[in-house]
């Protein structure tokens, strides 16, 4: 028997295999004209800064919402190149404290990060390590913002109403079907699975 395709992870690594072109030749531009020890000014500045977080992001999504197979390891310096891509592209700063993990592991860190990300508008520290068998993102920052809607979705069956396309990655969680166990206080939030 064929197993059903993933139609959201094929249309993600279609759709950042057709962005990922023009946004190379946008960086690769910005490269020449440095090459050529040409300063590039404020608005080139902006262009080379946009450049490289639109070209941060895809290497982000393709792993958070594209097709890999399941066996596929990221290791040292695959995770140090994922950090590297979620630090420039906003206020919530990680640090994956892993040596090798398998991308299935890398999938729910990306969209438990985005999911926090929406918690902790303000920003926070991420630490993401494995301790005794448990894979766990321990936050800290100015505040949570927790809605209860959503996050209690993720540690029941029922579906949480009326997602929004950003909180997709609320329902993309949801239908991982990996158990997760959530703690959070005023400053903190900590989810394990």
């Amino acid at each position: 028997m064929t197993e059903k395709p993933d139609i959201t992870a094929l249309v993600t690594a279609r759709m950042c295999h057709y962005l990922a072109s023009p946004i190379g030749a946008v960086g690769n531009g910005v490269e020449l004209v440095e090459l050529a020890g040409k300063t590039l000014g404020q608005e080139g500045e902006l262009v080379k800064a946009s450049v490289n977080a639109a070209a941060a992001k895809l290497k982000l999504f393709r792993i958070a919402y594209g097709q890999f197979h399941f066996e596929e390891i990221l290791h040292a310096a695959e995770i140090s190149a994922m950090q590297t891509a979620w630090n420039i592209t906003g206020r919530i700063q990680v640090d994956f404290a892993l040596q090798e993990i398998p991308k299935t592991d890398m999938e729910m860190y990306l969209l438990i990060l985005q999911s926090i990300q929406v918690a902790m508008p303000q920003g926070a520290k991420v630490v993401v390590k494995i301790t005794e068998g448990r894979r766990t993102v321990h936050t800290v920052g100015a505040k949570v913002t927790y809605d209860e809607t959503v996050w209690s979705a993720q540690t029941s069956k029922e579906i949480a109403p009326n997602i929004q396309p950003n909180n997709v990655q609320f329902a993309i969680l949801q239908a991982l079907n990996v158990p997760l166990h959530l703690h959070h206080s005023a400053t903190e939030m900590t989810v394990s699975f």
